[in-house]
């Protein structure tokens, strides 16, 4: 009894701490720009550690007027300090359904990428040249972020082109970073805009859970140990 007492405690004491604790984390990949709800911004340049990768994917995509085709690539890195930081890299492909082939008129350039879901964290964007030795899906790209900005919810962070500059067919963004205070993270989505609208499954941060889940599981794990200590 007295080895159980003594895991209830310390599991119970573990978790009102997590309830309780203060976070220090906070969006700290150096060259970053801070980016808070309503914001604009220009995106700082970066060659900071990335951190470990913990997930990617390259998804291919078409827009919806057919005008544009690509890979919108998206991944997930953990800074030493238990942050994470949300990459992505848009290829706009040479031909899609309505352009690019014999006798069609040229594909659109890109002038717009966006990135959901970031209510409640803090944010700062960026962008990296290096994408071809970062240890993941991404190759060096040479079309850089014009601007950066993100609506009054916080929800959606979009990254602009600048319009003599877009990620024209044939090319290939730069990586577009947004550094976060997130420790957790889920499936989510990200749209490439070029007057049509492509969404394609990306990665969002994640709320870590309730303070008020985790208080009622410490307490029933207290319950327990009083149930049990009272039957002897």
């Amino acid at each position: 009894m007295g080895r159980y007492k003594s895991l209830c405690m310390l599991a119970a004491a573990g978790l009102l701490f997590g309830i309780f604790g203060v976070s220090t984390a906070s969006a700290t990949l150096v060259g970053t720009m801070p980016l808070p709800p309503g914001g604009i911004t220009l995106p700082g340049f970066t060659s900071d550690s990335p951190g470990t990768l913990l997930a990617s994917e390259s998804v291919p995509f078409v827009s919806t007027l057919g005008n544009d085709s690509g890979t919108l690539t998206s991944a997930v890195y953990q800074e030493s300090g238990g942050t994470l930081d949300f990459y992505y890299q848009v290829i706009n492909n040479l031909t899609a359904p309505n352009c690019g082939g014999t006798g069609q008129p040229g594909c659109d350039p890109i002038g717009r990428e966006t990135n959901t879901s970031f209510t409640g964290f803090q944010t700062a964007v960026g962008f990296r040249t290096d994408g071809g030795s970062l240890g993941g899906p991404f190759v060096n790209g040479s079309v850089p972020p014009f601007g950066a900005d993100r609506n009054s919810t916080g929800n959606v962070v979009g990254f602009d082109f600048n319009l003599t500059n877009p990620i024209q067919p044939g090319a290939t963004s730069d990586v577009l970073v947004i550094s976060t205070d997130a420790t957790n993270f889920n499936l989510g989505h990200a749209s490439v805009i070029d007057g049509g609208t492509s969404t394609v499954d990306s990665y969002e941060p994640a709320a870590v859970p309730e303070p008020g889940s985790m208080l009622l599981l410490s307490t029933g794990m207290l319950g327990m140990f009083a149930m049990r200590r009272s039957r002897r």
